[in-house]
């Protein structure tokens, strides 16, 4: 894969990442998958962590957990999309699914070789045992069958993953922390509702 271009898609994803959190988070794991130019994507993130231990946030929850438009959130996630298919479409060898995950301000990728259009396992099958071993979801939670289904899934997934490391490297700007596109929705949204509220009390002054 062409180094300068790749590198620039993935200060891209970091950044976009960042900003489709509104929220102080611990850790994140994102799954995509690019088969014939379609696939899927979504993501987790753990918040700072308080008292109890914090439950993963599904990235489609975002928009009604904190009242953000919901229409221009899922086209910042859309677009974040893209920028994961271009990522493929610089490989020279295509992969199927991958893996981000960010932790310890550390970002990896695992690239999946699986052919997955031929897999015996469906994509629920296969998000079980993803949110089993990157969510840590308990074994003892899950129901006989699934259990079942992440030991056999263990066992015949033995191709070995491509996995790059490096430091977050996302742009900060002038106040030293990362721009925060779902911050801005809300807040934009909030001076919105202010203006309006406005706008209905001096009708009302006038009356």
């Amino acid at each position: 894969m062409p180094k300068k271009e790749v590198e620039k898609l993935y200060k891209e994803i970091q950044t976009a990442l960042f900003r489709l959190i509104p929220e102080k988070w611990e850790s994140l794991y994102l799954y995509a998958s690019v088969i014939k130019g379609r696939g899927e994507m979504f993501f987790y993130y753990f918040p700072k962590r308080t008292i109890l231990k914090p439950k993963p946030i599904n990235c489609y929850e975002v928009a009604a957990r904190f009242g953000i438009n919901e229409e221009q959130y899922n086209i910042a996630l859309k677009d974040l999309y893209d920028k994961i298919k271009s990522l493929n479409n610089l490989s020279v060898r295509k992969w199927t699914n991958i893996t981000i995950s960010i932790v310890n301000c550390l970002f990896s990728i695992e690239y999946n070789y699986n052919n997955i259009l031929n897999s015996k396992y469906t994509d629920e099958q296969r998000h079980i045992y993803w949110e089993y071993k990157y969510l840590h979801t308990p074994i003892e939670s899950l129901s006989k069958q699934n259990q079942d289904l992440i030991r056999y899934y263990e066992e015949e997934n033995v191709i070995k993953p491509y996995i790059y490391t490096e430091g977050i490297y996302a742009e900060k700007n002038e106040h030293g922390t990362i721009k925060n596109t779902a911050s801005e929705l809300l807040e934009i949204q909030k001076l919105r509702q202010e203006d309006e509220s406005n706008v209905v009390r001096n009708q009302i002054l006038k009356c």
